[in-house]
């Protein structure tokens, strides 16, 4: 193998349309094998050393305004069992940064209303806890009632009393884009939102990384160049100065 192999490679990868992150993980898997036939004397070269990684851009992470969220919870009806869970799926990603498998997963006797809080399980089987807001309480509460006692663990479930899968939650996506004419509307756009809403309110980035199950801070830091505004806004009553001419 070659150095310029490798780049043409790399420029096939591009050609497809590929993502920079996904390019980046193809890469960083053949450095890693291409690193160990070097240390092994299969290879005479390092190439690793000779191709450089590219970086990989940043996406912006878009959020929803409140008007949109609004308009989306204005759009189900709770006097219907299934409207009253669609809404309390959507509350679970919007107010407490659940992903949409989470929110699948979740399983009855992790719901606890009464202390404010709902246990998850999220990527490599991770067991976190999350807060829950008033309204989702109240929301949650009102459809176990409804729903009654059912012969398994999860929390959702579909009209025929089983549980619920992503497809039931990427089907009310895509029906709910189409209805509220939010063409980017998705189930991990909640997620955004909510991160970026929690920081706009004075939560800190260490609590975040907490609730949204993240290992890296690094993941959380995405969402603060979204408040920068906001700080700007609200900074005079935070200012040490400000507030003692107050």
């Amino acid at each position: 193998m070659t150095l310029a192999e490798l780049r043409s490679y790399y420029l096939t990868m591009v050609d497809r349309g590929l993502h920079s992150t996904t390019i980046q993980s193809y890469v960083r898997a053949w450095r890693a094998f291409l690193t160990w036939c070097y240390q092994e004397e299969y290879t005479p070269v390092d190439l690793p050393q000779k191709f450089r990684l590219p970086k990989a851009k940043r996406p912006t992470i878009d959020v929803l305004t409140n008007g949109e969220v609004q308009q989306l919870f204005s759009s189900f009806d709770t006097k219907h069992l299934s409207g009253l869970r669609n809404y309390c799926i959507c509350a679970l990603m919007l107010d407490s940064g659940l992903r949409m498998d989470e929110v699948v997963t979740l399983e009855t006797e992790h719901v606890h209303l009464a202390e404010g809080y709902a246990i998850v399980c999220g990527k490599g089987n991770k067991e976190r806890m999350v807060p829950l807001g008033n309204r989702s309480r109240q929301m949650l509460a009102r459809y176990l009632r409804r729903r009654g006692p059912v012969d398994n663990p999860r929390l959702f479930q579909t009209s025929q009393h089983t549980p619920i899968r992503q497809s039931t939650v990427k089907q009310l996506f895509r029906k709910l884009k189409k209805r509220l004419n939010i063409p980017r509307l998705r189930a991990h756009l909640l997620r955004h939102t909510f991160a970026t809403r929690y920081l706009e309110n004075g939560g800190d980035m260490y609590s975040l990384q907490q609730i949204l199950g993240h290992t890296s801070l690094e993941m959380v830091k995405r969402y603060v160049h979204l408040t920068h505004q906001k700080t700007v806004a609200a900074f005079p009553q935070f200012s040490p100065l400000d507030r003692l001419a107050r």
